[in-house]
């Protein structure tokens, strides 16, 4: 019985990922698209544009948002932030307002002066916004035209927010029934793909490191929906029933040995081997798998610097990373199927049971990592590009993207033998995905980003500052 038990799960989760793989071609559900690897393996998106060449249509987002667009047969969606008296302030490029606290240091300032000055300019503060609504659109993929609009709330936001992120950076989910919307510390929203809203769940509001604002996006599985929420008081991880809006459970993040987990800004991933499901939340500190019913299954401990990648998975293995600004405290580690109880590695280990490899400089700051060609590719927010080999972790080679003077929040993605990274500038390198680092292209829209893209059968949907654009290769004559 056990045998055949294990045959169906087979079964199951290979006809699971084919499924995955045919809603690929048309639909791009969720944050890095149907199963969070942020490759396309179908269609012919394009490889060269600009805000002219390629272009089908380009459409004006208003307000402020860092969440990606998804994609939905012929409709994409899309969320926002305004403010009702325009009080933002300007977002920011470069890596935490580098150039200003080189200033300060020059001046002779201490770092903790530095800190207190470079919080002070780039932080948000909520008592500087007087009212957000907070805003749901559906773009006709066609032609760009708006299909509807939705506040999903409005009010005074309850924390304030970095420069370089938005109220409105969380990248929405469907399942092609319904859309499912989080705004960090205001709610869960689900709306049918009409416009009509089916429920809304509300969290309590809870505080965030320095107020730098939220960004973890809801992640779907079978029938529920599921919210990280890593902060200074309450860190959870919440399933609501996506029928319903029913909250069938929620759990403290972090309780134990090694205390609650702190804020942090990673999307969860839920992890489909052929013996189970399981949702992976990387936390400050701290990585923990959970069964569908929030059951803790395992834990590594080791991760330094800031949780915001979400974690990734291929070839049998799961990454799951952490990082910095600087090139030092970005851990990554590579983890087997089936992990059971505390997994961390013991003082001068790189590997054991559970852990195939350890790599102390393998994570990104700021974007998630990318698998493709049997390699992990990794671009830090200066520029710096690390790729490993995915079996074994050892390095490959590092090069600057661009050749250096250019900054990076998006997550790289791949189609086409092609590896693609969207700079914050609005640039797009193209490199050929092999065991050395090949330019073939540059691609200017010539305004601020910070969103990963959706892809979808031969269109790629990026988000500007201020637009979305639909690109597709031009047909040649």
């Amino acid at each position: 019985m056990e045998r055949a038990g294990s045959a169906v799960a087979t079964a199951v989760c290979i006809f699971s990922a084919l499924l995955a793989s045919s809603v690929a071609e048309e639909n791009w559900p969720q944050f890095r698209g149907p199963t969070g690897s942020a490759v396309a393996s179908s269609g012919a998106p394009p490889t060269r544009w600009s805000r002219e060449k390629n272009v089908v249509w380009v459409k004006e987002i208003p307000g402020r948002g860092w969440s990606s667009p998804i994609v939905w047969g012929k409709t994409i969606f899309v969320t926002s932030a305004i403010s009702t008296d325009g009080a933002f302030k300007e977002p920011s490029k470069g890596i935490f307002g580098n150039d200003y606290a080189e200033e300060l240091v020059a001046q002779g300032l201490s770092e903790d002066e530095v800190l207190a000055r470079v919080v002070s300019r780039d932080i948000e503060l909520s008592k500087e916004t007087e009212s957000i609504r907070y805003m749901v659109y559906a773009i006709d993929a066609e032609t760009g035209a708006l299909l509807w609009e939705r506040v999903a709330h409005q009010g005074k936001p309850f924390g304030g927010r970095h420069r370089k992120n938005t109220y409105a950076s969380e990248t929405p989910a469907t399942d092609g029934e319904r859309l499912y919307v989080y705004f960090g510390n205001v709610g869960l929203f689900a709306y049918r793909l009409d416009g009509e809203l089916a429920w809304e769940h509300r969290f309590p509001s809870r505080p965030i490191y320095l107020d730098f604002g939220t960004a973890a996006s809801p992640a779907i599985d079978g029938d529920r929906v599921y919210v990280q929420s890593d902060n200074q008081e309450e860190s959870f991880l919440a399933a609501v029933d996506k029928r319903t809006g029913q909250e069938l459970w929620k759990i403290a993040r972090g309780v134990g040995n090694k205390g609650m987990i702190r804020s942090g800004w990673s999307t969860p991933f839920v992890w489909v081997t052929p013996a189970r499901s399981e949702i992976v939340a990387v936390g400050h500190g701290l990585a923990i798998g959970y069964d569908v019913e929030g059951k803790e299954l395992w834990r590594l401990s080791g991760l330094t610097g800031q949780a915001t990648p979400t974690a990734i998975a291929s070839d049998g293995l799961l990454y799951v990373g952490t990082g910095s600004q600087g090139e030092s405290n970005r851990p990554m580690f590579a983890v087997r199927p089936g992990a059971s109880g505390d997994i961390s590695l013991a003082e001068g280990s790189s590997s054991n049971e559970f852990v195939a490899w350890h790599n102390p400089q393998a994570s990104a700051y700021t974007s998630s990592s990318l698998s493709y060609g049997g390699r992990i590719y990794v671009v830090n927010d200066n520029g710096i590009l690390t790729v490993f080999d995915a079996a074994t972790g050892e390095r490959l080679y590092r090069a600057r993207v661009g050749g250096g003077g250019f900054t990076f929040s998006s997550s790289p993605w791949a189609y086409g033998g092609h590896v693609f990274f969207l700079s914050e500038d609005g640039e797009t390198f193209v490199a050929k995905d092999g065991a050395a680092y090949e330019e073939v292209g540059r691609n200017p829209l010539e305004e601020m980003t910070l969103a990963s893209p959706a892809i979808a059968g031969d269109s790629l949907y990026i988000r500007t500052q201020s637009k979305l654009y639909r690109l597709t290769e031009a047909p040649t004559r």
